[in-house]
């Protein structure tokens, strides 16, 4: 049993995505959102994540820290 509870594994970015920028990428047919970082050669999303709206944006955001 633990006192005060288990570490929280907070996710690293990954070596990959070091450089990139975090950006949103918003269908225009359904206004779904998708949240990942822009390569910017390939101009891809790596390591995309649905977002339902803003606050999920900035949990991606505080997430990897930044």
């Amino acid at each position: 049993m633990h006192l005060f509870g288990r570490k929280k594994n907070i996710p690293v970015v990954p070596e990959s995505c070091r450089d990139f920028a975090i950006e949103v990428d918003k269908s225009i047919c359904t206004g779904e959102m998708t949240v990942g970082f822009r390569d910017p050669v390939s101009g891809k999303l790596k390591f995309a994540e649905l977002a339902r709206n803003e606050a999920d944006i900035e949990a991606f955001k505080k997430k990897y820290g930044r």
